[in-house]
């Protein structure tokens, strides 16, 4: 796993981060909830997004679909 960045602190420790992994020799874009296990370890849950590192571009562009003009 690369740098993962955090981009919401939620409740009981929980928290969205964002980060590249692997899986089946391909690279994915994470968009993760995480939670802190009882021995307080951050562990990944099932409950988010995995995008091919080639669709990203499509997903910025969504993503500034959406943004206010100023």
């Amino acid at each position: 796993m690369e740098e993962k960045i955090t981009i919401h602190e939620k409740s009981r420790g929980e928290t969205i981060n964002v980060y590249i992994g692997e899986y089946a020799g391909k690279r994915y874009l994470h968009i993760r909830e995480w939670y802190l296990d009882k021995d307080q370890s951050e562990k990944p849950t099932k409950k988010g997004v995995a995008i091919p590192l080639e669709k990203v571009e499509q997903l910025l562009e969504a993503i500034e679909k959406l943004m206010p003009e100023d």
